[in-house]
């Protein structure tokens, strides 16, 4: 984990690595209403940066369950990640949003750990 320091001495978010992997936004966890496309800009185990596909609001705060296909990543088994995310802000100029993940398992730390590793090996 590589964290380093602002001006005011205040440790930063761990580090992200980037993406463009398409996924899904969904208020729902096993229903795919209410449904939006997003492109994954960047990933860590505490969190994650997303940009909608179409214009699309979303309060700070609310909470949504982010559904990442793992194929186009390289990682096989299982077919998805699915894990509870909370925004934590909107930019509604470009449609982005920051957010971390809630309540992530044991199973789903180490599922990201993989995708962050399947990140570095694209981009070296």
């Amino acid at each position: 984990m590589e964290q380093s320091h602002n001006k005011t001495g205040a440790k930063d978010r761990e580090e992200r690595h980037t993406s463009h992997a398409l996924v899904e936004v969904r208020r729902f966890k096993s229903l795919p209403i209410f449904c939006h496309s997003a492109v994954l800009l960047d990933i860590s185990v505490n969190g994650f940066k997303i940009e909608f596909t179409s214009e699309l609001h979303i309060e700070p705060g609310s909470k949504q369950w982010l559904n990442i296909p793992l194929a186009p990543l390289g990682i096989y088994a299982p077919k998805r990640l699915i894990a509870k995310s909370e925004c934590r802000w909107f930019d509604d100029h470009r449609y982005r949003v920051g957010g971390i993940f809630l309540d992530l398992t044991r199973s789903e730390i180490t599922i990201i750990e993989q995708i962050i590793s399947s990140l570095k090996s694209r981009h070296t």
